[in-house]
């Protein structure tokens, strides 16, 4: 039940707080108060879409606060268990929009996504509106309010889910089916290239180490021809190579007894370029033994560089990506074949999730067609009370000729407004008075079946005035006595009626325009009543007659 209600800067209500309690509240105020105001502020609590044009003018901010005491409402208990959102009997839903448009949610003080937010406002309030009469003239708004009567919706839920699971696997069956002989083909052409890339057995990395070993073979003949060359300037039997030069300059220097220091260090160069001359001789002489060339090798890894080459043109991808290609290869074929052999249970499969369908969906139907005689019974019931008795309803249940994600039928309101005359689909029919009010015998018939707890009616009883007013009002306050509704209204007889009183205000306060919500009582009740009854002039006459209204009502309930 919503206990608290307080919006800040939404439009001109710059900071409205109201308490709510059980039972029928009557929401009433001049045309312009302000009234759609606290709607949208609580549509707002509830995570509809808004943007920064809510923003007060000249504040940073617009926020909404909304109280519940939820601990009679299991779905809404299970809901925030789930989430490890629940904190006992209370809940908090807040929802600020920044004059930028940046709009954040929060459930209990923690930070939700919107549509969460949505999701929960959905088992805490339903709101009517006075423009759901439009929506009648959709006939998938017929089969929606005939399962929310009938308390399926659960079910209908759980037949689009099977028609989902059905219709997915048919389809890829069907699929499977029309292309098997093309994926017959393909799964040929897959085990060939597996097969195939499978004997070439390519390493990771195995290409670069192969192409590395076969440019050093291909440069043999110049490796060699230059490196003997640096060997013989080095060292040669003629004693015209480096280190012979090296040895009898050593020689000579080391004959003379100056003992000057430059003579000395040039000697010991010497001495360390003679040590390094030969040090670099035998190196050379190691390097040329290596080059001990396998030609069977040479060709060996020559064909196998073919090879693979070859193979990644074929394929039209680089040498290296081979082994990966082949393992993608593997798994499409895997795949492919998997689907062949499965191609026969998955016809089994597909069987067996049209007769869990068809099992769910024929006790949506068997569920609907008993709904419909008593939705048609208490339709008939509410237009006799307001003022319709020549009218007749009837819910049109058809069976389709195909099944949909909604089931096997087809739902239709139908009516006759005079006696004697054949029932004819509603948007064909009604006008648009005889359509609000059989707008508002479904909505409150639909409210007294509904498990939510809160139900707000936003100005439901549009075009309608009299006793048949005031059959509206003991209608919705019925309701009231269950649980709690919150009625928006311009008519007397109806707002006299409820438990509660609320009015709507506007005032005009320096430069500054800001709108209101009080609960009114005993003396201001009575104004409220008159005004509206009277409007501007209330006269003595309006008075008593408001006074009256009231007392009876009071007396009576």
């Amino acid at each position: 039940m919503l206990q608290n209600l307080v919006i800040r800067n939404i439009a001109i209500a710059d900071n409205v707080e109201i308490e709510w309690h059980k039972g029928m509240t009557s929401i009433s105020g001049e045309t312009g108060a302000g009234k759609s105001i606290l709607l949208n502020g609580l549509s707002l609590a509830l995570g509809e879409r808004a943007d920064s044009a809510i923003v007060r003018h000249g504040e940073k901010r617009a926020e909404v606060t909304a109280s519940f005491q939820v601990s009679r409402i299991p779905t809404a208990q299970t809901w925030l268990a789930e989430r490890d959102l629940d904190q006992g009997d209370d809940c908090i839903l807040r929802r600020t929009v920044s004059a930028e448009g940046r709009s954040r949610a929060y459930i209990n003080g923690q930070p939700v996504p919107l549509s969460e937010l949505k999701d929960l406002g959905e088992c805490l309030i339903d709101i009517h509106s006075q423009h759901a009469h439009q929506s009648l003239l959709r006939v998938d708004t017929h089969l929606r309010l005939l399962d929310e009567y009938a308390g399926q919706e659960t079910l209908r839920q759980t037949v689009r889910e099977a028609w989902l699971q059905w219709q997915g696997r048919a389809r890829k069956y069907r699929q499977l089916k029309d292309n098997a002989d093309e994926n017959a083909a393909r799964r040929q052409l897959l085990e060939y290239q597996v097969d195939e890339l499978q004997q070439l057995a390519l390493q990771v990395d195995e290409v670069d180490a192969l192409e590395q070993e076969f440019r050093r073979y291909s440069q043999t003949e110049t490796l060699v021809s230059e490196s003997y060359a640096a060997r013989q300037l080095l060292e040669n039997e003629d004693d015209s190579d480096a280190l012979t030069a090296l040895k009898q300059a050593l020689q000579r220097l080391s004959s003379l007894q100056d003992g000057h220091p430059r003579l000395n260090n040039a000697i010991s160069l010497l001495e360390s370029a003679l040590i390094q001359a030969q040090e670099a001789s035998g190196d050379l002489d190691s390097y040329l033994e290596s080059f001990e060339v396998d030609e069977a090798r040479v060709q060996e890894v020559e064909e196998r560089l073919d090879r693979i080459h070859s193979l990644a043109r074929k394929h039209q991808i680089r040498s290296e990506a081979l082994p990966e290609h082949s393992q993608l290869l593997a798994e499409e074929l895997q795949s492919l074949t998997s689907d062949a052999e499965n191609l026969d249970g998955m016809a089994e499969e597909v069987e067996q999730l049209e007769h869990r369908y068809l099992d769910l969906a024929h006790q949506l139907s068997n569920g609907r067609r008993q709904a419909a005689a008593r939705f048609s019974a208490e339709v008939m019931d509410k237009l006799n009370q307001l003022s319709m008795p020549g009218a007749r309803f009837e819910v049109l249940c058809e069976a389709l000729d195909k099944a949909t994600a909604d089931g096997l039928d087809r739902i239709e309101f139908q009516v006759s407004m005079n006696q004697g005359q054949p029932l004819r689909p509603l948007a064909k029919v009604a006008s648009g008075g005889e359509l609000s009010r059989i707008s508002l015998a479904i909505q409150v018939i639909c409210a007294e079946h509904s498990t939510i707890p809160t139900l707000v009616f936003d100005e439901v009883d549009v075009g309608i005035s009299g006793a048949t007013a005031e059959i509206v009002g003991l209608m919705l306050r019925a309701v009231g006595e269950r649980g709690q509704v919150i009625c928006v209204t311009h008519l007397p007889q109806v707002a006299a009626l409820g438990h509660h009183h609320c009015v709507v205000i506007k005032q005009q306060e320096a430069d500054r325009t800001r709108t209101d919500i009080r609960p009114i009582q005993d003396s201001r009740r009575i104004d409220e009543i008159a005004r509206m009854l009277g409007g501007i002039d209330i006269t003595a006459q309006t008075r008593a007659h408001a006074e009256e209204m009231l007392m009876r009502h009071h007396r009576q309930h």
